[in-house]
């Protein structure tokens, strides 16, 4: 998809998304063509259930959703590619085979390392033959052994909860930390009505925030330079090639209504998975923004992300405050307000690697919002 489509777009384009939406979340909808209220409506009811930023413009994720959620398992055949497979089907699957105890990994859609390995190995154990190739007969032997009655993802969350008991204590010292400052030139971002821009502050935040987690003893990698804008999969990838302990990702919010403030932090989470790891980390980041006086609460949400969803760590976004209200902003661009934003969100990440006890209260699994 080489560009946006929006409110007021006519021709093609729209015609496929608009038979998309009308097969997935809208039947009465009419593909006319025209990119009208109708179909900015049925946009933003997609974008909530599938945890995207409901803005009603389709952009790069809003797509890659909507061609992901018109596959099922047993459409296609399945296979680790080197242009990783995506989708719905690939989410089935992954669900599953950790529901019969196969680690596929977290159920994001995509078909890794630990997906191929987790089918090879149910091959196996089913009598088929391993060629972690997943046709009809891999498809019918999983409904066939699929138990309803399990809790989906409960193996993964296991291991998730087990992770995170030998985190806690470790301490700071050698941890590895990817800081991911949002948007970059020449994409600005949101920007605020004193002209603050969303990839200024969130620079600058990064910044400090290396400096104090590497006097820590961290060491910090840098998901974009001062004059970059990688897409969030390559900064998800960059994430994933550094093998590093923790995402954190600092943005700002924005409305049109410049009375929207607040705080707020976002971890991977769809209709019937939560990282439990991402959602820990999300509620340290909240707890420490918030008592720095980043408020009102806004508390933490499942998303489905990019950054969240194709790393394979703990991984977070946080948005300390709405850039489009004149106090956010003022707070946002001044260094004082900075620094101590960096402050509290170095005692978050320092606090994940070193409390002596994890609260493995299980989150809910993500419900869609409502329309």
């Amino acid at each position: 998809m080489p560009r946006l489509i929006r409110a007021g777009d006519r021709g093609p384009p729209v015609r496929d998304v608009q038979q998309r939406l009308a097969r997935l979340v809208e039947p009465s909808l009419s593909v006319d063509g025209w990119f009208g209220p109708v179909t900015v409506q049925a946009v933003r009811r997609f974008q909530r259930r599938r945890g995207l930023e409901a803005d009603g413009v389709v952009g790069v994720e809003t797509w890659r959703e909507l061609v992901e959620a018109s596959f099922s398992l047993g459409d296609r055949l399945l296979w680790r590619s080197r242009a990783m497979m995506r989708g719905d089907d690939v989410r089935g699957l992954q669900a599953r085979l950790n529901e019969l105890g196969f680690d596929a990994g977290p159920q994001d859609g995509l078909f890794g390392p630990l997906t191929h390995r987790a089918v090879e190995e149910f091959q196996r154990n089913a009598g088929l033959e391993v060629d972690a190739v997943v046709g009809p007969a891999t498809v019918e032997a999983l409904r066939r052994l699929w138990r309803a009655h399990q809790s989906s993802g409960l193996g993964i969350r296991a291991r998730e909860r087990e992770w995170l008991r030998r985190v806690a204590g470790r301490g700071l010292p050698g941890a590895r930390v990817l800081l991911d400052p949002r948007r970059g030139p020449p994409d600005a971002g949101h920007v605020g009505p004193s002209g603050a821009t969303e990839a200024e502050v969130t620079w600058q935040v990064c910044a400090r925030l290396s400096a104090r987690l590497a006097a820590g003893g961290a060491h910090v990698v840098l998901a974009r330079g001062p004059a970059t804008d990688p897409t969030p999969s390559e900064r998800a990838r960059l994430a994933n090639e550094q093998g590093v302990d923790l995402v954190l990702s600092v943005a700002t919010n924005a409305l049109a209504t410049p009375s929207a403030s607040g705080s707020s932090t976002y971890y991977f989470g769809s209709s019937n998975f939560v990282s439990e790891a991402g959602y820990r980390l999300a509620q340290l980041v909240q707890e420490a923004v918030v008592a720095a006086g980043w408020v009102p609460d806004c508390r933490t949400h499942p998303v489905t992300w990019a950054i969240l969803r194709e790393t394979r760590m703990p991984a977070v976004v946080v948005e300390p405050g709405f850039i489009t209200s004149p106090s956010d902003e003022r707070r946002l661009a001044d260094p004082a307000g900075q620094e101590q934003l960096a402050a509290a969100l170095a005692a978050a990440v320092t606090g994940f690697f070193t409390l002596d006890t994890v609260d493995l209260t299980s989150p809910s699994v993500a419900v869609p919002a409502g329309d």
